[in-house]
């Protein structure tokens, strides 16, 4: 289940029930494998480099790279050993962000999204993907 409208929907034990009963690396290999299809490159105009995603579920780790070169955004599971940006949340966090239901700024302030490495660009790229 990769309809980010519909698993987004509900509270966050709602939500964390719909990923739970579909399966956090399925939900999750869905919504990074649909991510270039979303990525708007005049957004990323001059920007390059490997953002490493970790996303937990009940005390699992799911390492995704997102990598923006030469305007164009890839994504693949797995751990690069330099990203610019660290991101790492929770599955229901995530799915929040990427349905457009929780800011990236709103989930750090409240500690349940954390960040290390190149904070600009870790502002600057939820611009470059169109709403899920």
């Amino acid at each position: 289940m990769t309809d980010l409208a519909e698993l987004s929907e509900g509270s966050d034990s709602e939500i964390a029930e719909r990923i739970d009963a579909a399966g956090a690396e399925e939900v999750l290999a869905g919504i990074f494998a649909g991510l270039p299809g979303r990525f708007q490159p005049d957004k990323a105009s001059g920007v390059e480099g490997e953002v490493q995603w970790v996303v937990t579920d009940d005390g699992t780790e799911y390492p995704y790279v997102v990598a923006v070169k030469d305007g164009a955004c890839t994504t693949e599971a797995g751990r690069t050993e330099s990203p610019r940006v660290t991101v790492t949340t929770d599955a229901v966090s995530f799915v929040k962000m990427m349905a457009g239901k929780a800011a990236g700024p709103q989930l750090y302030m409240t500690g349940k999204l954390k960040l290390q490495g190149d904070m600009m660009l870790a502002q600057r790229m939820a611009t470059f993907f169109a709403p899920g």
